[in-house]
């Protein structure tokens, strides 16, 4: 196994094992009972944002079709039921990077998971001193993969 498979290993094992940055909202493990399905005909979309301590205040605006649904902060899970449809799922960035957001298509009854990543170290400086700031990238993340890590996630309300 790798080095760079290690570190990965570690930290994610080492996230897992987090508590929360907001004491106030309940993991997203112990308030998922309480949660009601999303109605009939309507399908879930999950957004989560990993906790990093580097920077507890990193966070991002959530987009659907260019249109604002939420703020994914650092340690954190929200959802959104939606209506069957394409929808292009994106975040405010600084920075660009190649195939940064993603665009679905949504059916009825279906949930997805969309990982909202920092990379911090793909910012850029113009040579005058301008660097763009940090890049948050989507990423659809498998379900089985998904509920692990959002598990320890404190769970904003819907």
């Amino acid at each position: 196994m790798g080095m760079a498979r290690r570190l990965f290993l570690v930290c994610t094992l080492a996230l897992a094992g987090c508590v929360v940055q907001n004491p106030e909202l309940p993991t997203f493990a112990s308030a998922e009972r309480s949660l009601l399905p999303p109605a009939s005909g309507m399908a879930r979309l999950y957004f989560y944002r990993l906790l990093e301590p580097s920077d507890p205040a990193l966070g991002t605006m959530v987009m659907l079709n260019q249109q604002p649904v939420g703020f994914s902060r650092n340690g954190t899970v929200l959802y959104r039921d939606v209506t069957p449809g394409t929808y292009f799922v994106s975040v405010l960035s600084r920075g660009q990077y190649p195939f940064q957001f993603k665009t679905v298509q949504v059916q009825a009854g279906q949930v997805w998971y969309f990982r909202i990543e920092s990379l911090a170290s793909w910012a850029g400086c113009n040579g005058k001193g301008d660097c763009r700031g940090d890049t948050f990238v989507v990423a659809i993340v498998d379900p089985a993969q998904a509920r692990v890590e959002i598990a320890p996630l404190g769970l904003l309300p819907g």
